[in-house]
């Protein structure tokens, strides 16, 4: 947020997440991109593009590990855009700790040399209750798209997901418990997956359609059912 050189930077080498802004925390543009933005050398590395959602509200991340540009993330929430940078480096091909901040907001990426297992822990996000984020790792065959989305029903709140390789995975913010909790499922024809699990319990299942997607959801063991909607975001 206090940071618009780094954001400038990262557009010119062309990460295109965010158009700049002339003040911290403007309201920014998506760019609904179709092709990967991650390069070919690092597919099987550290280095390249992790994009992910993030609840506590409502965002989408894109990191980009020397990608385009040396360490920066940038997260986007409720369409007013953070840069997050760290003073750490790493080496290609080695497991990866980066602790990445912006003003007194932060948080830990972690991932494995070959660029396995990414996962953010220690979120700080002032302003926004309980955060979460989940991130998976864009290669140069495979683009990693963001949603965002509601469930309504017995329970409501937040659910957001990742899209790539015919499967989502997804963070799920229930309003009332104030609680997160993640998401897998399959797709196949555009048919998210009757067994798709969440773990709480649940089961969701729905159709993917372009840019948007929707569905059901039930619990069995409270019992509670509903329907959940979203629509692509980055």
């Amino acid at each position: 947020m206090r940071n618009n050189i780094l954001v400038c930077i990262a557009l010119v080498f062309g990460l295109s997440f965010f158009s700049c802004s002339k003040k911290d925390g403007a309201t920014t543009t998506n760019n609904l991109t179709e092709a990967p933005s991650a390069k070919a050398q690092y597919d099987a590395s550290n280095f390249g593009i992790y994009k992910g959602v993030f609840v506590g509200s409502s965002g989408t991340i894109i990191i980009d590990i020397n990608n385009s540009v040396s360490f920066v993330a940038i997260l986007k929430v409720d369409n007013i855009s953070y840069t997050f940078s760290t003073n750490q480096t790493v080496s290609i091909n080695q497991p990866t700790t980066l602790n990445f901040s912006n003003g007194n907001n932060s948080f830990t990426f972690t991932v494995s040399a070959n660029g396995s297992n990414p996962t953010i822990t220690n979120l700080i996000m002032n302003g926004h209750s309980n955060p979460a984020l989940i991130v998976v790792k864009e290669t140069s065959t495979l683009l990693v798209k963001c949603y965002e989305g509601t469930f309504t029903g017995g329970d409501n709140g937040v659910f957001n997901a990742v899209i790539y390789n015919n499967k989502i995975k997804a963070l799920v913010k229930s309003n009332g418990a104030n609680s997160n909790n993640t998401a897998d499922g399959t797709i196949l024809n555009n048919q998210i997956s009757a067994n798709g699990n969440v773990s709480t319990g649940s089961s969701f299942s729905g159709t993917l359609n372009g840019n948007s997607f929707s569905g059901t959801w039930s619990n069995n063991q409270a019992p509670l059912n509903g329907t959940w909607s979203g629509s692509r975001t980055y």
